[in-house]
């Protein structure tokens, strides 16, 4: 992908990952208000256990279609092989989690809530194994598409059903699965118009099973077991809370950071993650064509840009804590959390960055393993510590976590783009999110 394509993608993935954040923060604001603060606690572990599913139906597939079309260009066989994958795992998943659900009843609401998810699984994996086809080829417009109507049909039916149905959880759980089901069914007309009725030339043979599972196979385990870990973590955090706070003040804390301080956290990251998804393809055609002189130039400037703008998105979000809450929430609750949270950013986003730089290098298996390690500690971390902090334990948590990631993330990725790092470019960031945060705090009205 030549320069100006790369730019005008990302341009584009920025303005819709820009326009489907702010319209998830606006509705997990109108969640909030028709659920109240302790259902929005539910809603959230919810999704949390469902979660897994979605990483062990969509990660896998969508990675390997998208390696393998970059580095073979576009094959009917080779995607074919990978939805297969994709929509065995999902059936796997879904069976797993049908069972599972009495189980976690008592926690979730019942066993409503999560059974009535799962439907949406296949849909899932199909469209993000198609998309990882596009993404690949540099054909943004569609995958943008189908985001686009997914989160629109979302809300507009979530809205809906919320006043049509009794049970508020359940008609948001149906709405999203409806939803899913809408983007999948795009993504499939848009595959058939663009690859089927257009057949191009096959330069290469389809990708054997074993590749398609070589590279697949480890992000499927390495993300479904951390994504495993992550939901224990999720049904341990409200139960740790609990032992200071009692069960409904910590389901309230827990949707307050879950569903309103973190979406605000992440919602910048929106410009970082369309690049991100752009990095991938255009790292593994030079890592396939051993261009290392290309991968330390993309590397340096991606990191050098990611530190420059996370520092000045803490600062911005810092300083308007308060006004950006009450502008989407309706309330200043979290604000607090908000602004202590700011300096998680950087981190944050670096880590996001530097993951996606070692999967496009074919280093997965280490960026999995730092993960799942990382995921390991944060579930001792939430039963045996958590318990007698409370909610600053849990923000402490974050922190530590977050600089555990990074640093070994950003290690590996030294070693292997062969990238020096200067001090410099971390600490011109720093003192100049230092500055804005003074400027925007002293001289500007909020």
């Amino acid at each position: 992908m030549n320069k100006r394509a790369f730019i005008r993608n990302t341009f584009w993935l920025t303005l819709e990952s820009t326009a489907v954040r702010l319209s998830g923060i606006w509705f997990k604001g109108w969640v909030c208000d028709a659920l109240g603060s302790v259902q929005m606690g539910i809603y959230q572990l919810v999704f949390s256990v469902f979660s897994l599913g979605v990483v062990l139906s969509a990660s896998g597939a969508n990675f390997a279609a998208t390696r393998l079309t970059a580095e073979r260009g576009p094959n009917r066989q080779t995607l074919r092989r990978c939805l297969l994958l994709s929509l065995a795992v999902s059936a796997a998943a879904g069976a797993g989690l049908y069972f599972c659900a009495p189980l976690l009843a008592g926690t979730l609401g019942g066993t409503t809530p999560l059974r009535v998810l799962i439907p949406g699984l296949p849909c899932i994996a199909a469209a993000a194994t198609l998309k990882g086809c596009f993404v690949a080829e540099g054909h943004t417009g569609s995958p943008m598409a189908a985001e686009l109507l997914e989160q629109a049909v979302g809300i507009a039916l979530s809205i809906f059903l919320v006043r049509q149905m009794q049970n508020p959880l359940t008609a948001l759980m149906l709405a999203s699965t409806l939803s899913e089901g809408c983007s999948c069914l795009f993504m499939v007309l848009a595959y058939l118009r663009r690859y089927v009725r257009h057949v191009a030339p096959e330069t290469q043979p389809p990708a054997p099973w074993k590749e398609a599972v070589r590279i697949g196979g480890p992000v499927i385990g390495g993300t479904g077991l951390r994504s495993l870990l992550f939901s224990v973590e999720n049904l341990l955090i409200p139960r740790g809370l609990a032992v200071r706070a009692g069960n409904t003040a910590a389901l309230s804390q827990y949707g307050l950071v879950q569903g309103m301080v973190l979406p605000m956290l992440l919602f910048p990251n929106a410009i970082l993650s369309a690049a991100i998804t752009l990095l991938v393809p255009e790292l593994a055609r030079c890592c396939a064509d051993r261009r290392k002189v290309r991968i330390q130039l993309v590397a340096g400037r991606a990191f050098r840009l990611t530190l420059c703008f996370s520092f000045s998105a803490a600062a911005f979000i810092a300083a308007f804590a308060a006004p950006l809450c009450r502008i989407f929430y309706g309330s200043t609750d979290g604000a607090f959390l908000l602004r202590i949270m700011a300096p998680l950013m950087p981190l944050m986003y670096v880590d996001s960055v530097v993951d996606g730089m070692l999967k496009g290098l074919d280093q997965q298996s280490y960026s999995l393993f730092y993960n799942i390690v990382d995921a390991c500690m944060r579930v001792t971390w939430c039963a045996f510590v958590l318990p007698h902090l409370g909610l600053m334990g849990y923000i402490l948590l974050l922190f530590l976590s977050e600089i555990f990631n990074a640093a070994l993330s950003i290690s590996r990725l030294l070693k292997v783009a062969e990238v020096e790092i200067s001090p410099v470019w971390v600490f011109l960031p720093a003192c100049g999110a230092v500055v804005l945060y003074a400027l925007f705090t002293q001289f500007l009205p909020y």
